[in-house]
């Protein structure tokens, strides 16, 4: 950092600001049967309003999410919704 010096009159200092990114969170799972231990395709998975689902390997994720606290769903037919 330098100081400026200022002459009589009229003096401009323009300067061009470079934006910082806000911090993200990535969230990433696999999603399986409890009792065989299979991953499971096609699981429904909803963070705040954002829904992906699970692939054929049973991963999930959510990427770019702000920092915080969240609430996460898992649904899919014949298994218990899990809320955490």
């Amino acid at each position: 950092m330098s100081d400026i010096t200022l002459a009589e009159g009229p003096n401009e200092l323009n300067v061009a600001l470079t934006p910082i990114p806000p911090p993200a969170a990535n969230l990433y799972g696999v999603v399986s049967d409890d009792e065989t231990g299979d991953r499971l395709q096609g699981v429904k998975v909803t963070i705040d309003g954002l829904t992906t689902y699970t692939d054929y390997l049973g991963q999930y994720s959510f990427e770019g999410l702000a920092p915080g606290g969240y609430t996460i769903t898992f649904e899919k037919d014949g298994y218990e919704t899990i809320v955490r």
